[in-house]
């Protein structure tokens, strides 16, 4: 029997020097290493959500060009191999996951019925302005019925350029293709129509030109994550001040206690009378049940164990943080998983990633070598 490929997580670093050196360049040389394995079906390398918004963040005129770019070459490298949005984990999404790395709260980031009724309200405005239209005029027109039968008989050329659309996330190959027409005139099944715009969403590529087409934010992190983002900040900051706080009061128990003995109280006595409180211990296990319970059983683990270290008082917490630990929610998938060496570091001792974790991009050859050689024995 022959076995499966190895599962692959590079890092977003690792894209971001893969495109950035000119060719020739150490990286490069890495990921050729990496693609031969891949074509002759020893590896897999899969992409998620993360990779995405990280490594085509900043969607401005001044670097379209480049973030384009830069999702092709996550379709280059993985193809339709992408992990589950975390949240769809606990629906039992897997990898490879058909290529869909992003949905909405369905399960699809675009849905028929949602993009029908943006739809038919934007005709209706086009044709009242055109037709001037009275008010009971479009309360009849509203009905599915009626305007189904009115975009069948549509003769103008609305529906045919993404202006039509007014802001709604189009492609030119959707409008060409005479889905997007067919599905407004009912000759197109809500399935067919959900497959072909989710798919073209799920497409690195195209999902890099879209960021630029539509998006109003310097930042997709920022837009989607900087609220929790900065609420755990908080919460870390917080409680790394109460753990300073706390020795400060443990200092000031012991002088105390030094005072007693020196005024005369016998030592055990002024231990007894200057105890200090017990400093509660974050308990990992219930942190990893309360988020388990929204991306799936055996997935937040290294959460907990993530703020058990963090909480320490002399832990230098940094805002990658967050979208690294989010990512090794797919560590259980994965054969090699590709992170920095502080993550590889704070999770040493955490058995569940043992001999997962590869600190180095310049490693991952030789540790794809060695699981291939251990399969073989």
């Amino acid at each position: 029997m022959i076995a499966p490929p190895l599962i692959v997580y590079l890092d977003t670093q690792d894209y971001i020097r893969i495109f950035n050196e000119p060719d020739g360049g150490p990286a490069k040389a890495i990921l050729d290493q990496l693609l031969v394995f891949r074509d002759r079906g020893d590896i897999v390398i899969g992409y998620s959500w993360a990779i995405m918004l990280e490594f085509i963040t900043r969607p401005t005129d001044d670097f379209r060009e480049e973030r384009v770019r830069r999702g092709q070459l996550v379709k280059n490298i993985c193809g339709r191999n992408a992990f589950p949005f975390f949240t769809d984990l606990k629906r039992g999404a897997r990898f490879p996951n058909n290529g869909i790395w992003v949905t909405g709260r369905d399960g699809k980031l675009m849905t028929a019925n949602w993009f029908r009724r943006q739809m038919e309200k934007q005709y209706l405005e086009t044709l009242a302005e055109q037709q001037g239209l009275n008010r009971a005029q479009r309360r009849r027109l509203k009905t599915p019925s009626a305007m189904r039968q009115l975009l069948r008989e549509n003769t103008s050329t609305w529906g045919t350029k993404r202006e039509d659309f007014k802001g709604v996330p189009v492609s030119d190959e959707l409008i060409r293709s005479g889905v997007l027409t067919r599905f407004l005139k009912g000759r197109c099944s809500d399935d067919e129509f959900e497959e072909r715009v989710n798919r073209w969403f799920s497409d690195p590529a195209e999902f890099s030109r879209i960021a630029y087409d539509y998006a109003d934010k310097p930042n997709l992190l920022d837009e989607f994550f900087g609220s929790s983002i900065n609420k755990m900040e908080d919460a870390l900051r917080q409680i790394q001040e109460a753990s300073r706080n706390f020795d400060d009061l443990g200092k000031t128990i012991r002088g105390r206690r030094q005072s007693l003995i020196d005024v005369g109280v016998d030592t055990r006595t002024a231990r007894r009378l200057t105890t200090p409180p017990q400093w509660p211990r974050l308990n990992p296990s219930d942190v990893a049940c309360k988020i388990e319970g929204h991306i799936g059983e055996g997935r937040a683990g290294h959460i907990g164990h993530y703020l058990l270290k963090a909480s320490q008082k002399h832990y230098n917490f940094k805002r990658s943080d967050f979208i690294d630990i989010m990512q090794m929610c797919y560590v259980p998938d994965c054969d090699l998983f590709r992170c920095d060496k502080a993550m590889a570091d704070l999770y040493r001792d955490y058995e569940p990633f043992a001999g997962k974790l590869v600190a180095k991009f310049t490693d991952l050859p030789a540790r794809i070598e060695a699981q291939l050689c251990e399969r073989g024995e």
